[in-house]
């Protein structure tokens, strides 16, 4: 399947799949049934599913909506966010580098250790108990117009999960004029 993956964050996407009843249909429906262009009591019936590569904690908020989430094996490597010195947010741009640095090793560190214990014989679910909420997963997230709406508008939303809601409003935009 060919994807056109809008980048978020450092190794993350959000690409459009499928979608039911984008605004065109919605209006032909309208006009149809209704004798009207006004779509407000049809926007329900509209929906989309995405596929999202995103760290643990983007899927935890997503998790907080009507949406369904079936996540993907883990095939390939596995990859955690680590922030530039940019995101982090303090006032001190040295002090930022000694922190995405340390974070970069920290995660790097936390990343080895269910292969290691693996190799010891642990159970895998148990090995990847101390995983990263930054580790990436790739998930499919199927729901409808008004759940990811609420999704791309909660408030107080820290910048790493704006960026995949900025990018699922480019796909809303697109669908839903």
């Amino acid at each position: 399947m060919l994807l056109n993956k809008i980048p978020c964050l450092d190794k993350g996407f959000v690409a459009y799949v499928n979608s039911a009843n984008n605004s065109k249909q919605l209006v032909e429906m309208a006009l149809e049934f209704f004798r009207t262009t006004d779509t407000s009591n049809l926007r329900h019936m509209a929906n989309l599913t995405l596929v999202i590569k995103c760290p643990l904690f983007v899927q935890l908020n997503l998790s907080k909506f009507d949406l369904s989430l079936i996540s993907s094996p883990l095939y390939a490597e596995p990859e955690a966010y680590v922030p530039n010195a940019g995101e982090i947010g303090g006032q001190d741009r040295a002090t930022n580098e000694l922190i995405a640095d340390d974070i970069g090793r920290t995660s790097e560190a936390l990343l080895i250790n269910p292969k290691a214990y693996q190799s010891d014989g642990c159970d895998r679910f148990v090995s990847q108990i101390l995983s990263p909420v930054s580790t990436y997963t790739t998930l499919i997230v199927h729901g409808t117009h008004a759940e990811f709406r609420k999704f791309v508008t909660q408030p107080g939303m820290p910048s790493p999960i704006k960026s995949y809601a900025d990018a699922v409003q480019q796909i809303i935009d697109m669908e839903w004029r």
